[in-house]
């Protein structure tokens, strides 16, 4: 015979917690181990795990000089005609000011706008090589990139100084937290 008392309080759902700390429609399971990767079951190999940011491998040093001959030729070529183009009918002392803002100006616009906007320059781009952040591979900040073009604007011009100290004049590497790469790298 069935208790009537007993039925009273009994849960009316098929799954309601039988413990009071229990989550409704929730079974314990006493021998619930962290989740281990288990092995495919066709024999598929694991794909090998990326790190979160892969940093590409950096250019060499013929790479380097044939962008920065470029670049500088731009630069140069490009800042001298600007200023011809304005002081036209000025003096001699108007045109060498007008050139020296020339050539900053661009060599600014060039680098550092370039890297920031494009992660390259002209010859950069025509030596297949990128502008990216050292430790993670990403766009270059515009403060890293203003720092990196002062840098290259006193590197060449210290190179006999340093040549006087029998140092060789490596060109920078990984300066300002600015690294230069292979294009095809940051494609995988």
């Amino acid at each position: 015979m069935i208790d009537p008392q007993r039925h009273q309080y009994a849960p009316q759902q098929p799954y309601a917690p039988q413990h009071p700390y229990q989550q409704p429609y929730q079974q314990a399971q006493p021998y619930q181990q962290p989740y281990q990767q288990q092995a495919h079951p066709y024999g598929y190999p694991q794909q090998p795990v990326q790190p979160a940011h892969h940093v590409p491998r950096e250019v060499g040093d013929l790479r380097r000089y044939l962008f920065a001959f470029i670049d500088g030729m731009i630069t140069f070529f490009g800042g001298f005609g600007i200023a011809v183009h304005f002081t036209a009918d000025k003096s001699t002392g108007a045109y060498w000011i007008c050139a020296a803002v020339a050539f900053f100006g661009l060599s600014f616009v060039h680098h550092v706008l370039g890297a920031v906007l494009f992660r390259t320059t002209v010859g950069k781009f025509l030596c297949m090589t990128r502008v990216v952040r050292a430790d993670d591979a990403g766009r270059p900040r515009f403060w890293q990139a203003v720092q990196r073009w002062l840098l290259g604007l006193t590197w060449l011009p210290m190179q006999p100084i340093w040549s006087l100290f029998g140092d060789d004049g490596d060109p920078y590497e990984d300066g300002c937290g600015l690294r230069y790469v292979h294009s095809g790298d940051l494609r995988r």
